[in-house]
């Protein structure tokens, strides 16, 4: 049978997944754990229900990244002195304590974590694995502190009016000061620094900056008319997103605090603010690599998650955290349905269209769930994050009418099962085997 262009153009780059012994055959091989999970055949057993036509669905798409979010706070004798580790479904575990007020936060390209210690004057380097050492000592650091790195891995650190620059190897230079204080700094994609600078005064709105440095230090104003700017961080598109704290208002404790959007040519827009019907005071902001901003406010107490498109939602509960960085993307696998770095297996009964899915520790069966049930006629093609919430999706395939649907799943973590929460139909069918 010839194919017409739209079939050749709609032909997707991944195999469509029917029964087959040869796939039944590989997945039962990776499986030399058997006797010691005998509850998971159990259930595949009424999987297939005495008609062996089982099949482990194909990946269609790369692995997904995510990125751990960490923030320093406080802990719960008042003391400055946790670095809180949050998942990107927002669970929350610690990561490091025991630190006197830690100031600032950024990673290198290399997955360390280092922190300014705005109460020890040090700069403090921690592996991926957690190991500290002391990268700097015997600074004057404020109770903010901006840090950031350039492409060629060099650290540099805002303190007060001085801006300074460390070598990959430690070696300390000035790089500039500025007048009325230098907080947040962000580099931009082509390596000028850009540096929020003001402080929060007491009825006086509308003095604080952010700077421009080129690569060898040339001076130019970038935004104005702001109050208390101490944060800021890029998007993939060059947007600068700035946290202003607002102005001492004297009968109101705090005026003017919001989150601003500029574009790549100064043009301001405003995310979030304390005038808003819920209103937002900033205590610190991140960008993750999917462009969506997390905001530490200071008014719930939660960390704040807004989408590329505005969508606003909480997070994850916080404190008062005003140091927020995003670590290294981590590679994770698309079938990752328990969330915990490893592949799982998922399971298709073509007579009966149930799914179930095998949790793997590698090639140990450590658990296991049904599915969602496709619609009749309908049959899963393959599972990808589609819509990068961090949970596999499913993608169905109806040989007859050549439609293909997204169900988007969420994982009902105390059960172990994972539910439909939206339902996406495409034109473009894909090409079903003669």
């Amino acid at each position: 049978m010839n194919e017409t262009l739209a079939e050749k153009t709609a032909r997707p780059s991944f195999p469509v997944v029917t029964s087959e012994p040869e796939l039944e055959s590989r997945a039962m091989k990776n499986k030399q754990t058997e006797t010691k999970s005998r509850s998971g055949f159990d259930l595949t057993r009424h999987l297939i229900s005495g008609v062996l036509c089982l099949a482990v669905i194909s990946l269609i798409c790369s692995s997904a990244s995510a990125q751990n979010l960490f923030v320093s706070d406080f802990d719960f004798q008042g003391n400055y002195g946790i670095i809180d580790e949050f998942t990107p479904n927002g669970v929350r575990s610690t990561f490091a304590s025991g630190l006197n007020d830690p100031a600032g936060l950024a990673f290198d390209q290399a997955g360390n974590l280092f922190v300014a210690v705005a109460g020890s004057g040090a700069i403090y380097k921690f592996a991926p694995a957690g190991v500290r050492t002391i990268f700097a000592s015997g600074l004057l650091l404020p109770d903010r502190v901006g840090l950031a790195f350039d492409s060629a891995g060099n650290l540099f650190v805002a303190a007060d009016v001085t801006i300074y620059k460390f070598t990959p190897t430690g070696a300390r230079t000035t790089f500039a000061t500025v007048q009325n204080g230098a907080n947040g700094l962000a580099f931009d994609p082509a390596g000028n620094l850009f540096v929020a600078a003001g402080v929060f005064e007491l009825l006086n709105p509308n003095t604080g900056l952010v700077y421009k440095f080129t690569p060898t230090g040339v001076r130019t104003t970038f935004a104005s008319g702001l109050n208390y700017p101490f944060a800021l961080a890029f998007d993939s598109r060059g947007n600068l997103f700035v946290a202003d704290g607002g102005y001492d208002g004297f009968d109101f404790p705090v005026l003017g605090a919001a989150v601003y959007k500029f574009t790549p040519s100064g043009l301001r827009s405003t995310v979030a603010s304390e005038n808003d019907q819920v209103s937002v005071i900033p205590y610190g902001l991140a960008i993750d690599s999917a462009d969506n901003l997390f905001v530490a406010d200071q008014v719930s107490g939660n960390i704040l998650k807004f989408t590329p498109g505005g969508v606003r939602s909480v997070f994850a509960p916080g404190g008062d955290e005003y140091g927020l960085a995003f670590g290294k993307p981590s590679v994770r696998p698309p079938t990752d349905f328990n969330n915990d770095g490893k592949p799982d297996f998922v399971l298709y009964n073509a007579s009966t269209h149930q799914t179930a899915l095998w949790y793997l520790n590698n090639n140990v069966l450590i658990g296991h769930s049904f599915g969602p049930t496709p619609w009749p006629g309908w049959s899963i093609a393959g599972v990808a994050d589609f819509n990068l919430d961090g949970h596999p999706d499913y993608l169905l395939f109806n040989p007859n009418t050549r439609q293909t649907a997204i169900w988007y799943l969420k994982r009902v973590w105390r059960t172990l099962i994972s539910t439909v929460i939206q339902i996406t139909f495409y034109s473009i069918p894909i090409r079903g085997r003669r």
